[in-house]
């Protein structure tokens, strides 16, 4: 019978964007008994799993392998456009400074909301001991958000619609153990499904990214518990004379949280840019 693969865990901490990513093609019993510091396991036989897990293609990445699976890795790493710097063979590397842990570097990140701001949410909500805070991930996609909060010490449940990226969110949090709980949902037309289903959990915290359905600002208005935080990331209407989306339907309009959630104690309110110029909301608000 064959060993199960032990169990590895992700670092809280994203690659700095100066670092060249180190991925180990090993398995996972290879990279715990000895890795370099720094490296990230992805197992080859993993790999058409977890192409998600890395930075944005275009990415410069050194590799670590045995000498068996060197043949074609370089060329299946350039057709997903990630240009290689280094090939490294286990067998040839100098392993005196090498680690033994089941510690991986996490490379892709969370939402600029979550990854600057984690520690403003975790000091408003109310930590009971020994009690995870529930979060709900409002239009989940692949994940990144929901594995993000659960490393944090959220339970969570991920709602989406798209039943191919709650798959590949089931196959990520597969991978990683970290308990995340996912349910295609569909937002826009189970508003009374919906409205239940948060009275019934009563989720400490919100966090919707890149997804906009106005009804459900006011379902979190009225619905929610007192000290339940809200932290939305999504397109500002300026975001139209940069790219998509152009529909205003998909996108918020100056200080509408802030006007719409005036009651409320408004933690942050700020914008974030993406490369092309497309400004997008950082909001977090409590319910007081």
């Amino acid at each position: 019978m064959a060993k199960p693969s032990p169990s590895l865990a992700l670092t809280l901490e994203s690659i700095g964007k100066e670092q060249t990513p180190l991925i180990d093609l090993r398995s996972a019993t290879e990279f715990v008994a000895a890795h370099p510091p720094g490296a990230s396991s992805i197992p080859f036989e993993q790999l058409d799993r977890a192409w998600h897990e890395l930075p944005p293609k275009g990415a410069q990445l050194d590799l670590l392998m045995n000498r068996h699976q060197s043949k074609s890795v370089q060329a299946i790493f350039e057709q997903q456009s990630y240009p290689i710097r280094k090939l490294l063979l286990a067998e040839e590397a100098e392993q005196s400074q090498w680690q033994a842990d089941n510690l991986s570097q996490r490379l892709w990140r969370a939402n600029p909301l979550l990854e600057n701001h984690i520690d403003l949410i975790k000091q408003a909500l109310d930590w009971e001991d020994g009690k995870k805070p529930l979060a709900f991930d409002i239009g989940c996609g692949s994940g990144r958000d929901s594995l993000f909060l659960a490393l944090h010490g959220f339970e969570v449940l991920a709602l989406d619609n798209n039943k191919h990226a709650l798959e590949r969110l089931r196959q990520f949090d597969q991978r990683w153990q970290t308990g995340v709980k996912s349910l295609k949902f569909d937002l826009q037309n189970q508003a009374a499904d919906f409205q239940k289903l948060l009275r019934k959990q009563a989720p400490q915290l919100i966090m919707q990214a890149r997804y906009l359905h106005r009804p459900l600002l006011a379902d979190y208005r009225n619905l929610l518990p007192s000290g339940t935080v809200v932290a939305i990331h999504t397109f500002l209407e300026a975001a139209a004379r940069y790219g998509k989306p152009k529909n205003p339907n998909y996108l918020l309009k100056n200080q509408e949280l802030e006007k719409f959630y005036a009651s409320w104690n408004i933690l942050l309110n700020q914008q974030h840019r993406l490369e092309d110029g497309r400004p997008l909301s950082l909001f977090l608000a409590q319910k007081r």
